[in-house]
């Protein structure tokens, strides 16, 4: 009967989730259009000028919005369009004319390359900051490492891309400023992406293992002797892991999102730049299907990361049993009513 509940609380869990993720979408898509329609500009005059490589005339844009159905009311586009999505085809680009499903599969694996790295960087610096912030009860270190997370989280993408082309590749040369030739072309771009999500990492890693720390189960642990960082990684760490891992997902999502600033300025052929470009020639099957792809994947980081968070805490479980709970017969409101009665 045990195993019969938990696959139940399991199975509604993943439909809530799925129903969800779906309506999530939904909407994503349907205000992409939306904002891609009220956008100035005719997308057939853009795509036709893109073709002939001049000005278009208005035969030509015509044409082109014959060919591509843009004449359609935009009821009867957006549902054209959800019908062949929901098979996984995605149409045609209207900036290159081929299909839009391998296009983003192309450059999705660069982002998330560069996703990958950058929630490494952002793992390796943020728990290492926290836990020495937590560990450390004063001093300049303690203060210097929570200024450095500050200013990390404060300073914008593009700002800090900008510092180091200047410092690191123009100034020191140690770098190339832009593209993909090798290994140091990721130096910048995953430490941009990184940092920031780091500095968040820090502080929430310091005030939760802070907190850890204090707990009479550590002052225990100390008294049998066990040393500071037995504590800190067997009793402080997966106690306060819950939280962490909730920042860590939502962080990791948000990386999807910063890429498409990272990608543009240092030239990665990723999603992001793929965005960008589609944004700029109000490509909408382009920019439907990124969108789609990078909302799936914020909404995938944070699903894993509460999943972990139900594995390492049992408390965090109560919200996956989407059961109707009945109320105990033998409450004090049955028995307020048996009293009346």
């Amino acid at each position: 009967m045990r195993s019969t509940g938990r696959l139940a609380t399991a199975g509604g869990y993943v439909t809530r989730w799925a129903v969800d993720t779906a309506g999530v979408l939904l909407a994503m898509s349907l205000g992409t259009f939306a904002l891609v329609l009220l956008a100035r500009g005719d997308p057939a005059a853009v795509l036709a000028a893109t073709r002939a490589g001049r000005p278009a005339t208005p035969e030509q844009i015509e044409a082109v919005r014959v060919e591509l159905g843009l004449g359609d009311p935009a009821p009867v586009r957006y549902l054209r369009w959800l019908a062949h999505a929901c098979t996984g085809d995605f149409g045609l680009s209207l900036r290159t004319n081929t299909p839009v499903g391998p296009e983003v599969a192309d450059r999705l694996g660069v982002t998330l390359a560069l996703v990958a790295g950058s929630t490494a960087v952002a793992l390796v610096v943020g728990v290492s900051v926290g836990v020495t912030g937590a560990v450390l009860q004063r001093g300049v270190l303690r203060g210097t490492l929570r200024t450095a997370a500050l200013l990390a989280t404060s300073v914008p993408a593009f700002w800090l891309s900008y510092l180091m082309v200047l410092i690191l590749a123009l100034r020191l040369r140690l770098v190339p400023t832009s593209g993909m030739a090798g290994l140091s072309t990721w130096v910048m771009p995953m430490a941009v992406l990184g940092l920031p999500a780091a500095g968040v990492l820090s502080r929430v890693v310091a005030v939760t293992l802070r907190e850890a720390l204090d707990r009479p189960y550590v002052r225990a642990a100390q008294a049998r002797g066990s040393g500071p960082l037995s504590i800190v990684l067997r009793d402080g760490l997966p106690n306060a892991a819950g939280p962490i891992l909730s920042v860590a997902g939502f962080g990791i999502g948000s990386l999807l999102v910063g890429a498409v600033v990272v990608e543009q300025i240092f030239g990665w052929p990723g999603l992001g730049a793929y965005f960008v470009h589609a944004a700029g020639a109000r490509d909408v099957p382009a920019l439907q299907a990124a969108t789609l792809v990078m909302g799936g994947g914020f909404i995938l980081a944070n699903r894993c990361a509460d999943v972990l968070q139900g594995l390492i805490d049992p408390r965090s479980r109560r919200g996956w049993d989407t059961r109707p709970r009945r109320a105990p017969s033998g409450g004090f409101t049955a028995r307020l009513r048996r009293g009346a009665t």
